[in-house]
């Protein structure tokens, strides 16, 4: 599956309470991925639920998040605040798994080069799960990895790939969590050797030893692991504009 890249300058705003509240830093980047769900899942209807078809990859077209579920799983319609109006976003299954998966592709895994992954999400409170991953490409026991993630309410990022003396990896997570506080911003981004998570627009955390190689096969899971994983770390709650950019 071929891609082209596309660049940009992103300003992404963030959202609490439903009302537009602030802006998150703009950057310069080569967008890779994103899906901003405003269309219908190829072969489906509004407002779903859906268990399958695609959502096309607005930074490349041609490529595709495709919906995989466990029943009872599925994928249906959702709106957020944006400015005067409403933007379509999606909303993950209240019981069984859904994830939205892009294949592999040489673009998606940033190897030494600077990143970021990035979405915009809404849980409450009665949806908070001990784990939940909102991006990633690879898992927790591949030797590369990256992931945006929620674990209990709280965002959070890992990177994980090779550095200089082996195997390497990196853990961020915010002092607070986000459940009950409207449409939230959440950005993992690597400049350097510093790695930043960054809610709401603000950087609430930084780590240093962010310098390493992640490349890996792995697909782009995006709401779970997976469908029909053992602890398959299922969100629950609903997502708008899903990215990854290197640069």
């Amino acid at each position: 599956m071929g891609r082209a890249m596309s660049t940009f300058a992103l300003g992404v705003t963030a959202l609490t309470a439903a009302v537009l509240v602030d802006t998150a830093p703009a950057y310069a980047a080569t967008e890779q991925l994103r899906l901003d769900f405003d269309a219908t899942p190829s072969g489906q209807v509004e407002p779903g639920p859906w268990t399958s078809g695609c959502f096309a990859d607005v930074a490349t077209p041609g490529d595709s998040g495709c919906i995989a579920v466990s029943d009872p799983g599925s994928i249906s319609r959702a709106t957020r605040p944006n400015g005067t109006g409403a933007s379509p976003a999606i909303a993950f299954p209240a019981s069984g798994s859904a994830v939205i998966q892009v294949p592999d592709a040489a673009n998606l895994n940033p190897g030494t080069q600077d990143f970021t992954v990035s979405a915009l999400v809404k849980i409450a409170s009665s949806q908070v799960t001990s784990g939940a991953n909102l991006m990633q490409k690879g898992f927790f026991a591949d030797p590369a990895q990256w992931k945006l993630q929620l674990d209990n309410g709280t965002p959070g990022c890992r990177i994980a790939g090779t550095g200089a003396s082996g195997a390497t990896s990196l853990l961020l997570t915010a002092d607070a969590a986000i459940a009950d506080q409207g449409w939230t911003f959440v950005q993992c981004k690597r400049r350097g050797d510093v790695l930043s998570l960054i809610v709401g627009g603000q950087v609430v955390k930084t780590g240093a030893g962010a310098t390493m190689d992640i490349t890996s096969t792995a697909k782009v899971n995006i709401g779970a692991k997976g469908p029909g994983l053992t602890n398959n770390d299922q969100f629950r709650g609903e997502m708008d504009n899903a990215l990854f950019s290197v640069g």
